[in-house]
């Protein structure tokens, strides 16, 4: 058994500020009776209005300069019965990055002692098959412990600096990129949190490449790569984050500032 890796290129226009926010269309979903494909939990609804400070440790937060590839607004909750679960993103360099650090979402209601896992993978080859991922960094974000907060999400720092090479000019082909992802119990109950959907305005450092999911039913071998597409368009799974550490703005990010046209990398993926 072995997946297929699909990609198409899709231009839109992009809003006349630095830092535009995600155009994305739906993807199509394509099924045989040979797949063994990962059903889509139900689109996220539930409208999130807090985002506590504190992880409950009851101390002072730390302070800390993190500085997020995006931002959210609009964002919604959603559950699934199907834990531990993986829900994050595809995504671009639009230049020679380093990153300092790895975010995890705030909400309301995480108690209990819960954990969840934030992990990054670079992937070649189209990632047509789990081997064609290496992943680069992880953090583990416990309820009670002490993070930095910023910009609505607990941050922990890497070191040493991970370092991420361009993958968007340099790759007509759509071979190389990135992915992203939070996995754990998304359950909503018992002190564990929801997955999390919004629209995201990313810093142009970084190009959004399409949302993902992925849960311990998947029998292609990709779990916790958050291969499958939830068809959710502009709506991405953004539980997890990254911070980067600041340098020159690439062309391409002053060039989409002002309105000029951008490519959008989607995914199908098709185990079959």
């Amino acid at each position: 058994m072995h997946a297929i890796t699909m990609r198409s290129l899709k231009a839109s226009a992009s809003s006349a500020v630095l830092g535009f926010a995600v155009v994305a269309g739906s993807l199509l979903t394509q099924q045989s009776s040979a797949q063994a494909q990962v059903i889509a939990p139900p689109a996220p609804s539930n409208p999130i209005t807090s985002r506590p400070t504190s992880s409950g440790s009851g101390g002072i937060v730390p302070t800390a300069d993190f500085l997020p590839a995006y931002t959210t607004t609009n964002s919604v909750g959603g559950t699934t019965g199907t834990n531990p679960s993986s829900f994050g993103f595809f995504f671009d360099a639009a230049q020679n990055v380093q990153l300092d650090g790895l975010g995890f979402s705030s909400q309301a209601g995480w108690s209990n002692g819960t954990s969840y896992e934030v992990k990054l993978w670079s992937f070649v080859n189209g990632g047509a098959v789990p081997g064609d991922y290496t992943e680069l960094a992880n953090a583990t974000f416990t309820q009670g412990n002490s993070y930095t907060f910023k910009d609505g999400y607990f941050w922990q720092s890497l070191s040493p600096f991970i370092n991420l090479p361009e993958s968007f000019a340099s790759d007509p082909t759509n071979q190389v990129g990135y992915v992203i992802t939070a996995i754990g119990d998304f359950s909503g109950t018992n002190g564990n949190v929801e997955f999390e959907g919004g629209t995201a305005t990313f810093d142009p450092r970084f190009i959004n490449a399409g949302n993902g999911f992925n849960d311990t039913t998947d029998t292609a071998g990709y779990y916790p790569i958050p291969i499958y597409d939830g068809g959710l368009g502009d709506t991405g799974y953004f539980n997890a984050n990254l911070s980067y550490v600041p340098g020159p703005l690439p062309l391409l990010g002053a060039a989409a500032g002002f309105g000029w046209t951008r490519r959008l990398r989607k995914r199908i993926r098709i185990s079959k």
